[in-house]
Order: structure tokens, then sequence, then C-alpha cells
């Protein structure tokens, strides 16, 4: 017991396992960086009064913005692996990380995973929901655009190692929650389980459609198209890009990310970029464009909706996620594929097939409410989860 409690306080100093409650809740996220993720912890957090958030590494603004209660304890590492997001390097030790993890008498542990969270000890009652299955392991290629060069070829044989132990680590899981079908599917490729379904929870008091005073003073929906997210290889950004230069259409592109030099080399003079919003100016961009393009196969896509609480048209691709997200009815177009001449084409007869308010009531469908009671009847065991294979 002593060598445990030691073990323990070698990586998380500020977590003191007596201070939390017999009984309890605490939450345990991968780290906060201004991610969906993010949103759905914080969520799952108030919607269970947790006792306490724990993770990997986090950064304060987030912390705030998110509005989180509940005290939130990083490892000792959390603060060098915030600066310049060196937080996958801690890869090799996040098993040990999370297997340190003392969580005294909690009797329920939720984890909000896509990476090894779930290497956390056997603990109470353990639900998992799950983003989607660790990406270094069962998606590897995907993530190698973002690697130094030199350290590509070492993936293979490390994505084969980390879905073994994932795979295991599973099996620790009582409950899982996917937050969509293809994330659900994926889990069931992976670990042979079922997952249910609880889709993340949309702000529709922030993300709502300009006020008629506001469309009014700027006129209207702008002809410009809108990009939104971090700039890495598998979200796509270069297809809108492409797409929006062959098509002489205009586009903004707003984010920050790895992919941001090689997609100012691609743009053409229609296209422009900017830095990663707040709030209150993404809102804005959102109530203005004439529709948000999302061209990578996302596991939900919280930004899809997040447009349409605004009224805004979404043009897609009609794959992952947005088989959730997107309504055929109402939401805008679904693509087939990446092609940039298939994208090129949509952008330049793009016509709006429905009103903002029935895309507005389409978002209302995942707004908070609907989530924390969905989430809390998994809690007290009102819903009852697919059954261990």
């Amino acid at each position: 017991m002593r060598l445990r409690r030691w073990w323990h306080r070698c990586w998380w100093p500020t977590l003191d396992p007596d201070s939390l409650a017999d009984g309890g809740v605490v939450v345990a996220h991968e780290w906060f960086t201004r991610g969906g993720s993010d949103k759905v912890a914080a969520a799952m957090a108030e919607a269970s009064g947790a006792g306490a958030l724990v993770c990997l590494s986090l950064n304060p603004e987030v912390i705030d913005d998110l509005g989180i209660a509940a005290p939130v304890h990083q490892c000792r590492l959390g603060s060098w692996a915030s600066q310049g997001r060196r937080w996958q390097l801690l890869l090799p030790l996040m098993p040990v990380i999370w297997g340190s993890l003392d969580l005294g008498a909690t009797a329920t542990v939720v984890t909000s995973s896509h990476s090894l969270v779930n290497s956390i000890r056997p603990i109470g009652h353990r639900i998992s929901y799950c983003h989607t299955p660790v990406r270094y392991g069962w998606e590897w290629r995907m993530e190698l655009g973002r690697l130094p060069r030199l350290a590509r070829p070492m993936l293979g044989p490390v994505a084969w190692m980390l879905r073994r132990w994932d795979r295991r680590m599973s099996r620790r899981v009582d409950v899982y929650i996917a937050n969509s079908r293809f994330v659900a599917e994926r889990i069931h490729r992976a670990y042979g389980r079922e997952a249910m379904v609880i889709h993340p929870p949309i702000d529709t008091t922030l993300f709502v459609p300009p006020t008629d005073d506001a469309s009014d003073s700027q006129g209207g929906r702008s002809d410009e198209f809108l990009v939104v997210g971090r700039l890495i290889p598998y979200k796509r950004a270069d297809v809108a890009v492409a797409a929006a230069t062959k098509a002489g259409v205009r586009l903004l592109v707003a984010g920050w990310g790895p992919e941001r030099q090689r997609l100012e080399a691609l743009a053409g003079p229609t296209v422009r970029f900017l830095e990663w919003p707040g709030d209150d100016e993404l809102v804005a961009l959102m109530q203005r464009a004439r529709a948000l393009l999302h061209p990578g196969i996302e596991d939900f896509g919280m930004i899809v909706l997040e447009a349409q609480a605004c009224g805004t048209p979404v043009i897609a691709r009609a794959a992952g996620g947005a088989r959730d997200s997107m309504d055929p009815s109402c939401s805008g177009e679904l693509l087939e594929s990446d092609d940039v001449a298939e994208w090129a084409a949509a952008l330049a007869g793009f016509a709006d097939p429905a009103s903002a308010d029935q895309r507005r009531r389409w978002a209302q469908e995942f707004s908070p409410e609907v989530f924390t009671d969905r989430f809390r009847q998994v809690l007290s065991g009102v819903i009852t989860p697919p059954a261990h294979e």
C-alpha cells in the first residue's frame, strides 16, 4: 500500500487519494487542449458531479473557458507536455502514468478516451466514453504525417504493440459509450465489444443564428465558404483549399496546425487564412459563412452541428460521424469522395437546400440537456448497457 501511494505521488503530486469522496465519481481525460473531446469531458464531469478530473496535460485557459468547477489534476510532466503540444511524446509512458494513478475510494471512473487512459488500474465501476480507439494504434497510417521523418518507420511496430495493449485494457471497461455509430463500429472491430451511442453535446446557447439586426447590419450571409479546425492531415483541409482555388470561390480557413504552411502554398488568391478564433468570433464567422466545409472523415465532428445551430449549411464528406450529424433533408450536401474536382463542382454550384430554422431545429436534437439526460441514465443504470462478449 505504501509503495503504491509513493508511486502515485511520483506522477500525480497534486492529487491526494484520501481527498476523494467514498463512492464518488472521477472523470479521467487524456489532455485538455481546446478540442471537441474537452467539451465532452467537461459535460460528463458536470452531469456526474465528479469530485475530480485527472488528465495528462492541460491548458489553463481551456479549463477556464469550459467553466469546470471540480479540481483538475495533471500528471507531473503535464506542464512540460503542454508546451508546444509535446503530450504525444509521452506516448511510451502513458500506460505507466495512468497505471500509477491511485483513486482511493472512488466508486466510478469515467474515462474520456482516445488514447491510453483505460490503463488506469481496475477500481469500482468503469465507464469509457470512447472518441475513437487509440489512433496511434488502430489508425496509425493517418498519423504518419505528424511525426518527424526519422521516427515514421518506427510507428508500424509501435502501433502493433499499442493495439495489443489497448485490446487488453479494454477488458477493464464495464460500459462503452461511443460518440457516433462510426466509432461504435470501430470499437466492435477493435475490442469485440458493443457500445451504445450518445452524441456529444452541442452548445446551442452559444451557437445561435444571427439576430435580425445583425443580419441587416452585415448584409446577410457572405459569399465566403468556411473551414474551421486543427490543420492536421486527416482533417483534409487541403481538399477544401484546392477545390476553392479550382472553382475560384472565396474560402476562409480558420485554424492552426502543422499543415498551415503547406495549405498556404496550395491556396490561390480567393483563399485567406485566420488564426484560431475565439468563441464570439467563431460564432460570427459561422453566422456569416455561405457554408461550412467538412472534407475529412471525422469520428463525429461537433463543428458540423455547431454550424447548423447557427443556421449555416454544411458541405461534408458522406462518411464517418457525418452520417449522424447531417440530416439529408436540411443540413446541406454530402459528397461521396475527397476528389478535388467533385468538391470544386459542389462549391461552384452550391445552393442552400433548406431554411436556417430547419437546421437549427435539427441541431437542437444534440443539445447539452439531451446529452446530460442520456449520460445520467447510464450512470444510474436506467439504460442497460450491451453485454460483454
